[in-house]
């Protein structure tokens, strides 16, 4: 039963069934059977779905408060422990946001997998790496330092990962037919692609000298996906503001062009974010140091 009571838990923490089931590693229908199980335990319904996600009744506020401490204190013993086995075997739970898992987490997890076999890994690409904290052993998230960020009140360690100034693109037939923009305030008047992922919204950052511009550009096409946005500002379907590092490519090649060169952009910062030491499993702590010294 306590096993089911831990479970719990998490379904109240992830909101959902399912994302409990694979911290778990259990298949949806077990957790689904388990929760019923608890249920009828204790007579009384402990979850109802709101919003599309799973929130607890009053009792099953109340199991939450009162056992929620008990599985965390669990699984801090538990992380202690296995710091006495050995630190190349165990399971690492990562979230991590579109851009930095497709550009280069695959290739740093397969470089580390190659050295220890006995490490698994878990990986939930997310723009939202930091809703997944109670869920993960590490969070790799990014935002833009001029837009005002205020980060979550979360008790994690934070390091910087990259740092990259964005930059302006365009594809050369989409400035051949629409004409280029050069002051920051034309932008208003083109087709502008948008990942508000990558920037906090659609506001765009420049500057020029002590002057700071402050952009609210078209939301023509809106996604959340840097790939999918150079795909389609590459295609012509407007102008985007990316990392400089994912458009470099495309400008080498000339498949892009930079535009606004006169201004100076905001810095896209990509951080790591991972438990402390006393929580931390020796495993997780080990990946960290390797992707911190290795980051791409």
């Amino acid at each position: 039963m306590l096993d089911k009571m831990a479970f719990f838990i998490y379904v109240i923490r992830t909101g959902s069934i399912s994302s409990a089931a694979r911290q778990f590693n259990v298949s949806v229908s077990a957790g689904s059977r388990w929760l019923q199980d608890l249920e009828q335990h204790f007579g009384t319904t402990l979850c109802h779905r709101s919003n599309r996600l799973l929130e607890a009744t009053q009792a099953g506020q109340t199991l939450y408060e009162e056992f929620s401490p008990i599985v965390d204190k669990a699984e801090r013993v538990t992380q202690k422990l296995a710091g006495f086995q050995d630190n190349e075997k165990g399971h690492i739970n990562i979230a991590c946001t579109p851009v930095y898992a497709n550009h280069y987490l695959m290739d740093k997890i397969t470089e580390y997998t190659r050295l220890n076999p006995k490490v698994t890994f878990n990986i939930n690409v997310t723009p939202w790496a930091l809703d997944h904290a109670s869920t993960s052993d590490l969070m790799i998230s990014a935002n833009a330092r001029f837009q005002g960020y205020r980060e979550k009140d979360l008790l994690l360690v934070k390091r910087e990962l990259l740092a990259s100034p964005f930059v302006v693109v365009a594809a050369p037939h989409y400035t051949e037919q629409q004409g280029l923009p050069t002051q920051p305030e034309d932008l208003q008047d083109h087709a502008c692609l948008v990942a508000t992922t990558l920037t906090g919204s659609n506001e765009w950052i420049f500057q020029k000298g002590v002057e700071n511009i402050v952009l609210k550009v078209p939301k023509t096409i809106e996604v959340n996906d840097s790939d999918l946005l150079l795909r389609g500002v590459s295609q012509g379907a407007g102008i985007a503001y990316l990392p400089q590092f994912v458009t470099q490519d495309a400008v080498e090649s000339g498949a892009l062009i930079p535009l606004l060169q006169d201004f100076t952009t905001s810095t896209w910062s990509l951080n790591l974010y991972y438990h402390p030491a006393s929580v931390a499993s020796p495993v997780a702590s080990k990946f960290k140091d390797f992707l911190l010294n290795n980051p791409c």
